[in-house]
Order: structure tokens, then C-alpha cells, then sequence
């Protein structure tokens, strides 16, 4: 109880000299160890599930305190209203670095998209298929480019199956029986195909592992012969 006393006696006073005017002092208030583990706190929380690390956010978010507290934004209250402003000053900097990156990540890809697949006269973004569950597995987002190289170098690997073909007709919302007559085989066999290349896919971007792709291809096997009937995917 002593020590805590103490501790916040010597706060307090490194509190008034920040308020007098004296810069030094604010930096020995933000290297306290209650202080940086709440922004530790905070940068995880915020960055969780994105592209940006936690600790890049974290130290962002002291140097943004320590500057605002250099420029003297805090101006009232004590040492308990100093570190909730502190505490707010991070979350809002790793919030908006977040924002930031977000906005800079869907930049990119909205122009990679504008951009020719290799050996093809076709834009990157005429083979992506809306709501490709595939695309949830992972939360990068470079997976769309990824998969949509790894379409064009499946359909390189395997040239009689069509496989590019068969994703510009899934894309273009035709059915089975559309492509099955474009491609010159049976609708049984585009299902078939379909669901190769959905486990090529897979594979190819380490979603899955060669034993998981087994296990989904049989299962897809499984649902192929009850649905086989359908005309529309």
C-alpha cells in the first residue's frame, strides 16, 4: 500500500511540473507500465482481424500521445483525466492508421484488378465471382489477386479443362447448361469440373491441405449427385 502511495505521489507530481510547463515531465508520465499496457490493450483490440500489426500500432499511438502532450493539448484535470486523454488520444490514432491502411489496401486492388492476366487478353477483374466463399477462409486482403493468379495458372497446368473458361461463365452468372454447349461437353461433366477447380483453388493458395481437398472433393462428389439435375448453380 505504501509503494502504491508512493507511486502515485510521485505522479502527481510529475502531473504539476507537466502543467508548469515542463515537456521533460510528460514523458516520464507516458513510460508508466499501467499506461503502456492499456495501449497495448487497445492496439490489439483495433487491429484485430486487419492487415495491421499491433505492435506498429501501438508505438504509432505512443508517438501521437507523446507529441500532442509535447504540444501541451492536455491543459486540466489530474493525473487520472491525463491518462484517460492519453488513453483516447491512441485509440483514435491506431483507429484512423487502420482506416488508412484499409483505404491504401482497397486502392491496390481496385487497381491490380484494372490490370491484364498474364498470356491473356482478359482484366483481372472479369474472372472474380461474387461471394466466393473460398475468398472468406482468409483475411488478407491480397487473397483476391492471389486467387485470381492461381485461376490463371491452374487453367495453364491443366489447358484441355478449360478452367478459366468455366470461371468467366461462373462469373458471367450462365448455367451448366450454357457452358456445357460453349465448351462441347455434358452439364455432369462441367459440375465436375467446377468442383476440381474449386479444390485446385484451394490448394494452390494453402488454404486447404492436399488430404482437406480429398475430403472436399468427395463431399462434393456427394452433393454433385443429388443436384445434378439443376440446371442453374
Amino acid at each position: 500500500m505504501a509503494q502504491k502511495e508512493t507511486a502515485e505521489s510521485s505522479l502527481e507530481e510529475l502531473m504539476d511540473r507537466y502543467l508548469q510547463g515542463n515537456t521533460q515531465a510528460c514523458e516520464e508520465l507516458l513510460i508508466y507500465p499501467e499506461h503502456q499496457q492499456r495501449v497495448e490493450r487497445i492496439a490489439r483490440k483495433n487491429t484485430k482481424g486487419t492487415i495491421v500489426s499491433w505492435e506498429d500500432a501501438a508505438q504509432n499511438a505512443h508517438l501521437k500521445v507523446l507529441q500532442a502532450a509535447r504540444n501541451k493539448r492536455f491543459r486540466r484535470g489530474g493525473v487520472k483525466e491525463f491518462y484517460r486523454w492519453a488513453a483516447a488520444v491512441a485509440q483514435n490514432e491506431i483507429i484512423d492508421l487502420v482506416r488508412k491502411e484499409k483505404r491504401r489496401q482497397e486502392q491496390w486492388i481496385s487497381k491490380s484488378l484494372d490490370q491484364l492476366i498474364p498470356g491473356t487478353h482478359m482484366l483481372q477483374s472479369e474472372i472474380i465471382a461474387d461471394g466466393f466463399n473460398l475468398f472468406d477462409a482468409v483475411e488478407r486482403a491480397d487473397l483476391v489477386l492471389k486467387a485470381v493468379e492461381a485461376i490463371a495458372k491452374i487453367d495453364q497446368c491443366y489447358p484441355t479443362r478449360g478452367y478459366l473458361k468455366l470461371w468467366t461463365g461462373r462469373v458471367q452468372e450462365k448455367t451448366q447448361q450454357q457452358i456445357a454447349l460453349e465448351v462441347g461437353v455434358t452439364q455432369g461433366e462441367i459440375s465436375k469440373r467446377w468442383q476440381e477447380l474449386l479444390g485446385r483453388i484451394a490448394e494452390e493458395l494453402g488454404v486447404l491441405q492436399p488430404e482437406d481437398v480429398k475430403q472436399l472433393k468427395a463431399t462434393q462428389k456427394q452433393r454433385a449427385v443429388r443436384s445434378r439435375s439443376d440446371a442453374r448453380w
